[in-house]
């Protein structure tokens, strides 16, 4: 069921005639051609007739226009946009039903969703966006990919299944690009973890056209050098045999057969499914469908099933992850795990503990070694919190390989990105664990987190990743999770309102085996009535927990609720379309529910709530950490409000109390802010919920602040002297 959505078809043909074709899709398949133009020929009497012609066309459309309203297209409709290299589109698509045959389903037993609306409820209505809005499409250029050098890898790894070792070898290929003089001189040395900010490398170890690497050895660094200049240095990352995790695997595999005959049942002939997490940091599923058609179009032509009302729970990475991971909101993941003390974050029951716990192998990698989600002003975890970690290796080459920066992160880093050494590491990871059961959290932040546009140079790249993960297997028995934590969440798109929906609500899409669509249908009718409710990390939380059970192992039972968000539930069952964001653990700043309409930036009450938010910016910054901060940090003042705005209610929105958005500014920091606010107008109180956003960047002025949440409303004070 093809949903109302502009496609662009561009004929880019060496003659002079250029014909532009704008056509839109509808429900049920029906084609409607808007515009059809072509170039004029050359006779002066024809062209004298055609702009006879057109100035009529033109008088009846102004006409039509006023007379009957602005026909949808021509929202969307933007000349420069059309004309740009910017604009490559996407058709929505339902997901296509790969159930049993003697399964009764149909498209018609989903509720239907009006027109314009994700999610529509006397309790939420979620509005579409439009990703091709002029607001934001001026600040959005398309990214060519680049290759990192110019000369392929002189060497390489691989897995040899006799030996079950890596194999390092000179390619033989690539050698005779390279200036290699006399002779060739290589060595490795391997990298050693010593905690989440060190690294130790073993002496260099030489070899000459091929060595085999030691198990106990993961990611090496690799150098040659020819009449005694270095003309190589590139790293590898592996997934060796460990003898814990074959252990782990192979008591796993007798507990089931152990179980099996004890009941005498049958267990399903398919292995316990494995879970894939593809995480990319900062894209909303608008922005998915801006910078990476190819990716969205084959999501959408493939089989995935979206999540169109998935919203964030809180502002940044870390506690979007957190709720996924622990099920924790922010507050109490900090009580349970403190990020601010060595050993806290070891502490909290992640949902790849969980699945370790229960005979699978684990795997966690994460580039742009910096701003990790775990570290960035955190300490970090104590021991690997997977059997296979990413980080001691991207902390080694971040420091040794060459490397090219690009909006503050790490782009290239040796022969190829950063987020590809992660995407490469999921690869080999899936294809060494392919016939057995895996957890594997893959994030990337280099491509996506600072700048709408850059993540749009990865898109031939994802696109392809995801048909090789197809044709390696990895597929056939993987339920695979491709989403995001939110928005981007600063920059000049995110103080419109298509910046402010795109925050707060990031893509996800799932990818369910084809065994289990048969085996259990009930999951992709669930899935498909779910794509148009809310839902939330917490669900995906539970999903998580929902599948684990599914292997026979434990249940739902023993692996507990999602702490902090008890009515919420597994994706895999149908969602309540009654949901609030309240039931599912969502402040109202976060919240994605309401229309707002426009109200005066200069009214008395409007400059009394913006007041009234920079007074509760000061008090907080005041009393963090019991004042620890406070001499530290210059108290803000209001200068500006730059927009304000408040929110149609709901149905069960009590009648006393409004909602507003405001956008402001402060001085002395020149700070842009989003406040949400609500005001009862009983007793004229006003409570500021969930945190205030901040909409332009602050590196530099915070430097004095050491800890995250408060860091975004800190201006340090000059230093005297």
């Amino acid at each position: 069921m093809a949903e109302k959505r502009l496609l662009l078809e561009r004929s880019d043909s060496s003659e002079t005639t250029e014909k532009l074709e704008v056509q839109m899709t509808r429900r049920k398949g029906v084609i409607l051609q808007a515009i059809q133009h072509q170039s004029l020929p050359g006779s002066c009497r024809l062209l004298f007739l055609r702009r006879k012609s057109v100035l009529c066309l033109v008088v009846a459309f102004v006409f039509c226009y006023f007379l009957i309203g602005r026909p949808d297209w021509a929202n969307v409709l933007d000349l420069d946009v059309l004309h740009g290299d910017s604009f490559l589109t996407v058709q929505h698509q339902s997901t296509v039903m790969d159930v049993s045959p003697d399964v009764s389903f149909t498209e018609s037993s989903i509720p239907f969703v009006p027109e314009g609306f994700l999610v529509y409820s006397n309790s939420c209505r979620i509005m579409e966006l439009d990703p091709y809005k002029r607001e934001v499409m001026r600040h959005f250029k398309r990214v060519k990919y680049k290759p990192c050098q110019k000369l392929p890898p002189l060497t390489r790894v691989r897995f040899q299944e006799r030996s079950q070792r890596y194999l390092l070898t000179i390619d033989g290929a690539a050698f005779s690009q390279y200036p290699v003089t006399n002779n060739l001189q290589c060595c490795y040395m391997a990298v050693q973890r010593v905690n989440e900010m060190e690294v130790n490398y073993t002496k260099c170890h030489s070899f000459k056209g091929r060595t085999e690497l030691p198990n106990s050895v993961e990611d090496i660094i690799v150098k040659c050098e020819s009449g005694g200049k270095q003309i190589y240095i590139n790293g590898h990352a592996t997934i060796p045999v460990k003898d814990a995790v074959q252990q782990r695997l192979q008591e796993a595999y007798e507990k089931s057969a152990e179980l099996e005959a004890k009941t005498e049942e049958q267990l399903p002939p398919h292995r316990p499914p494995s879970v894939l997490m593809l995480g990319i940091d900062s894209i909303s599923r608008v922005n998915l469908i801006r910078a990476m058609p190819k990716t969205a179009q084959y999501l959408y032509d493939n089989e995935w099933f979206e999540l169109a009302g998935y919203n964030k729970v809180d502002d940044n990475t870390f506690p979007n992850i957190m709720a996924l991971a622990t099920g924790y909101n922010l507050h109490n993941a900090q009580q349970e795990c403190s990020p601010f003390v060595v050993g806290g974050l070891d502490k909290c029951n992640y949902i790849w503990k969980q699945y370790k716990e229960h005979g699978y192998v684990t795997a966690y990698a994460e580039d742009a070694v910096k701003i990790n989600t775990f570290n960035y002003l955190k300490k970090g975890f104590e021991h690997p919190p997977a059997d296979y970690y990413l980080r001691p290796y991207l902390s080694a080459a971040e420091k040794l390989l060459d490397h090219t920066v690009v909006n503050g992160l790490i782009h290239c880093l040796g022969y190829e990105t950063a987020a590809e050494h992660v995407y490469d590491y999921a690869l080999e990871f899936t294809r060494r664990f392919l016939n057995e059961t895996y957890f594997g959290f893959f994030w990337t932040n280099t491509h996506s987190h600072s700048d709408i546009s850059q993540t749009s140079s990865m898109d031939d790249y994802m696109a392809e990743y995801l048909r090789k993960l197809v044709r390696q297997g990895t597929m056939d028995n993987s339920v695979v999770v491709f989403f995001s934590d939110h928005g981007l969440r600063f920059g000049p798109t995110r103080a419109t309102w298509s910046g402010h929906l795109e925050e707060r609500l990031p893509v996800i899409f799932i990818w369910l085996p084809h065994h289990m669509r048969q085996s259990h249908p009930e999951f992709v009718r669930a899935l498909h009535l779910n794509r148009n409710r809310l839902t939330t990390p917490y669900d995906l939380h539970l999903t998580m927990k929902h599948i684990l059970s599914l292997s026979g192992r434990t249940d739902m039972a023993s692996l507990g609720p999602a702490p902090d968000c008890p009515q919420c539930q597994s994706l895999l069952r149908p969602v309540s379309p009654r949901r609030t964001c309240a039931d599912v653990g969502i402040e109202d700043h976060w919240c994605t529910c309401w229309a707002y309409d426009t109200v005066s930036s200069t009214s008395p009450e409007t400059r009394k709530l913006g007041k009234r938010v920079v007074s509760y910016l000061n008090t907080f910054v005041a009393e963090f950490r019991n004042g620890t901060y406070a001499k530290l940090c210059a108290p803000l003042a209001l200068q500006s409000i730059r927009s304000a705005f408040r929110a149609h209610p709901n149905a069960l929105d009590p009648e006393d109390v409004h909602t507003y958005r405001l956008i402001f500014v402060t001085s002395p920091n020149k700070a842009w802010y989003e406040a949400t606010v609500r005001h009862n107008h009983t007793d004229d109180s006003v409570t500021v919920t969930g945190s205030v956003s901040r909409l332009n960047v602050y590196s530099g002025e915070a430097e004095c602040m050491k800890d995250f949440a408060a860091k975004k409303y800190c201006y340090c004070r000059l230093k005297k002297g």
